[in-house]
């Protein structure tokens, strides 16, 4: 029997984290970092136009896309819950089963528990590991047909605000997801089965600190409205909210780059990374599929259907520049 005031929980659980969770990137803190982040680099960069005037334009946060995301921001975590919870419950079991495979071994390392290198050593390793495995995940979103078909969704964003982030088809986060949440199960099974199961992980409010850190430096922004630039010595190591609005972009210069999550190394070993060297006026979209789009049945069935016809017979030269085709 389904709970309503369960669901209802679920629902509002993106916006009640504003208020309490850390490892939400439009939590309440990060929000007040990055305004003041955005208003200096505003400053910084001579524009002549009010801050105001920019970032509360009212086709950022109240256009037809702005809704949809709120609207997404919702409906996806109950479809999550109805429909997914049971797999992110199998996953669990790839810790034990890892750490118990490596102490049947006799793998185990002396000395693990209450060390404070060990305890630094797994926070920088479980960073890492998912920032490789967003940049990856990500890259596959965009090469993989079938995947974009759903990543786009994501995409057909035309304005950027913070709920942005939470504009996904429910199978695209899926696929996201249990990648994510896989990685970090190999991780801690490893260290487990190596160092015992008294291993500290450093957190804030039960966020990876390094996270925490990495939004405190305008991570929020990066579905926003403000130009915040690093420049280019140090976008060569971090992505920063310029970048990952680039990312966005409907020019096709800026196509498939900077898919990285915080950390540059991934884009520049994978040749994806794009550094601009001056601020650029964006529009954002998949061109003119974009208003497909623009409506419930746009975002939730219609990749449905178009990842389908992927695979219907005839249909030929589907994984060759699929997105240039659907572009012009």
């Amino acid at each position: 029997m389904v709970d309503f005031a369960e669901l209802s929980q679920i629902a509002f659980s993106k916006i009640t984290g504003i208020a309490d969770n850390p490892s939400l990137r439009y939590f309440w803190i990060y929000i007040l970092f990055g305004m003041v982040i955005a208003i200096v680099a505003h400053r910084l960069r001579g524009d002549n136009r009010e801050f105001s005037d920019l970032f509360f334009r009212r086709e950022v946060w109240l256009s037809r896309s702005a809704y949809n995301d709120y609207i997404l921001v919702i409906l996806n975590p109950i479809i999550y819950a109805l429909l997914f919870s049971w797999i992110f419950s199998y996953l669990v079991f790839i810790t034990p089963l890892i750490s118990s495979k490596l102490v049947a071994l006799g793998e185990m390392l002396p000395n693990g528990e209450g060390s404070i290198g060990i305890a630094i050593a797994l926070t920088l390793t479980l960073y890492l590991v998912n920032d490789f495995m967003r940049w990856w995940l990500h890259y596959l979103q965009h090469k993989i047909p079938v995947l974009w078909e759903f990543h786009k969704v994501h995409h057909s964003a035309e304005q950027l605000n913070f709920a942005t982030a939470e504009r996904h088809h429910p199978l695209d986060y899926l696929f996201f997801a249990v990648g994510v949440v896989s990685a970090a199960a190999v991780v801690n099974g490893i260290y487990i089965g190596l160092f015992g199961d008294k291993l500290t992980v450093y957190q804030i409010s039960g966020a990876n600190i390094i996270f925490v850190m990495s939004n405190l430096i305008g991570g929020v922004l990066r579905h926003s409205p403000a130009w915040v630039s690093f420049g280019p010595h140090i976008e060569k190591w971090l992505i920063s909210p310029a970048m990952h609005q680039i990312h966005h972009s409907s020019d096709p210069k800026h196509f498939d780059k900077n898919m990285g999550g915080g950390l540059a190394i991934w884009d520049r070993l994978g040749g994806t990374l794009y550094v601009p060297e001056q601020y650029e006026e964006l529009s954002f979209g998949i061109g003119k599929e974009t208003s497909d789009y623009r409506t419930l049945r746009g975002i939730y069935i219609d990749p449905l259907v178009k990842a389908a016809r992927l695979y219907w017979p005839g249909k030929k030269d589907w994984t060759k520049d699929h997105r240039q085709k659907e572009q012009h």
